[in-house]
């Protein structure tokens, strides 16, 4: 298999975490597609994380050990996470001791693959004894990964995600982990921010000749966790250098919550894992959705082309539909006949208006419908709000009374006031929030270039404002304001 050595999944969302059904099926889903990594690391799973001391149950170890087993059957390795950084004292040699307890017992369970998660904690020392025994976070994390890898020995693959895991510029704290750490331990990295829109050969070759190593990439897609909630994101694998496998060891996807509608970007994330030069982003998105599909891959389709907005994706909110928005918005700004314009976006609208239906009763995996059901509602709603805002516009050039026009208008406000949004987003979010950090220092996070905070960008209401703002115009409320002045 070319591309990259590792190629697969961590389990890492915010939320609730997957459940043990979906993990098995994924498992064998990725085997199937090339990838040869999962690695278990819901940051929501307190055993995970807050309560890291805490041994996991029987039940919850004999569902590891049957995850090892599948993965074992496909080809795909199984790995495992701890996050202590919230609360561990790193200068605790019992501290320490439970930390390789808790990581041995997944190892004798079968995994060789372990994560030493230290993100998304304090960028400095917290605890009294830890600030007296090192002279920085970075030299505690260097001594406690060592000892770790001492400890479990070379068979075992250790990965640590730092503290400082995203940007490009050598920080102090990567340079100490990359001269004190073993070069066989894997160093994780986002890109350039959280969800990184792309990520360059050079801005990977940058992080490796930091980090003294090619680095595994801790991929952010198509995750949707947190303030990102509203979002569905349904779009290929894009923005990835073909040059990266030159610079990394690696990719691992974060998924969202919703497993099986993930597996969809999954799958073309696993065609650009195996030959990246030849990746073909919108080939691999048609194959996704014919295989998720089964039984009505076209409506499944069309469903996710309103689901493909990400800061991967940041101008796609159904490039077909929008298309003829356009179409018609410069009909319109040229005073020009826009009968054929008008006919064009209602046949793409009504060709999505009963989508929610054909997937419910079509696609067979059940599951995956069940994951989608917030957004078929939000779909449908949407579709309606913009088959309405048409109607009222197709009033405006037909042969009516003016009465029979403002009364149009009116049936459409009222269409609108009937339709209150789901919270969930279709072509395009209303707002949402991307955690497009440039810095993660305690004293020094902060935003970047990169777009973080989205608003306004729903193609629904840009048609529902055209049609406002004409009608308003037509029916006379710009001749009534010269009045008035």
């Amino acid at each position: 298999m070319g591309g990259f050595r590792e190629r697969g999944v961590v389990e890492g969302h915010y939320g609730t975490p997957w459940c043990h059904r979906d993990r098995l099926w994924l498992i064998e889903r990725i085997g199937g597609w090339g990838m040869n990594r999962y690695v278990y690391a819901p940051k929501d799973d307190p055993l995970h994380r807050a309560r890291w001391r805490e041994p996991y149950p029987d039940t919850a170890l004999s569902e590891f050990e049957e995850l090892v087993a599948s993965g074992a059957r496909v080809g795909v390795e199984v790995g495992f996470a701890l996050s202590p950084g919230r609360s561990i004292r790193y200068a605790s040699s019992e501290e320490r001791a439970a930390l390789l307890a808790k990581f041995r017992v997944f190892r004798e369970l079968g995994s060789s693959w372990l994560m030493l998660a230290l993100d998304d904690v304090p960028s400095s020392l917290a605890h009294a004894e830890d600030r007296d025994a090192f002279s920085s976070l970075a030299e505690a994390h260097v001594e406690l990964a060592g000892e770790l890898q001492q400890a479990l020995g070379p068979e075992v693959t250790l990965c640590v995600v730092p503290t400082d895991y995203l940007g490009v510029e050598p920080t102090p704290y990567l340079e100490t982990l990359g001269r004190g750490l073993d070069s066989a331990i894997l160093l994780a990295w986002t890109g350039r921010t959280v969800i990184s829109p792309s990520i360059t050969g050079e801005e990977a070759a940058r992080r490796a000749a930091t980090l003294r190593r090619p680095v595994l990439i801790w991929d952010n897609v198509p995750v949707a966790d947190g303030p990102m909630r509203s979002m569905l994101h349904l779009g290929p694998y894009g923005g990835r250098d073909p040059e990266l496998a030159q610079h990394v060891c690696g990719v691992l996807l974060n998924p969202m919550a919703q497993v099986r509608a993930s597996a969809i970007v999954l799958r073309t994330a696993a065609a650009y894992l195996a030959n990246p030069r030849a990746y073909e982003p919108e080939a691999a998105w048609r194959d996704a959705l014919e295989e998720a599909g089964e039984g009505d891959p076209e409506a499944l389709m069309l469903f996710a082309r309103a689901q493909r907005y990400s800061p991967l994706w940041p101008d796609d909110r159904d490039a077909e539909l929008e298309a003829a928005f356009q179409r018609l918005r410069r009909v319109l700004g040229e005073d020009g006949d826009p009968a054929h314009a008008l006919a064009e976006l209602r046949e793409q609208l009504e060709a999505r208006l009963e989508l929610h239906e054909r997937i419910r009763k079509g696609v067979r995996d059940t599951r995956l419908v069940h994951e989608l059901e917030p957004w078929l509602a939000s779909h449908r709603r949407e579709t309606l709000c913009m088959e309405a805002a048409l109607k009222a516009l197709e009033a405006f050039f037909a042969p009516l009374p003016q009465s029979a026009k403002v009364f149009a208008f009116f049936a459409f406000q009222g269409r609108l006031a009937s339709e209150p949004p789901t919270g969930k987003a279709s072509y395009g979010p209303r707002r949402v929030l991307y955690p497009q950090l440039a810095s993660l220092g305690d004293e020094t996070m902060a935003f970047g270039a990169d777009d973080a905070l989205v608003r306004d960008r729903c193609l629904t209401d840009e048609l529902i404002r055209l049609v406002e703002e004409l009608a308003l115009a037509r029916l006379g409320r710009s001749a009534r304001e010269g009045e008035a002045g």
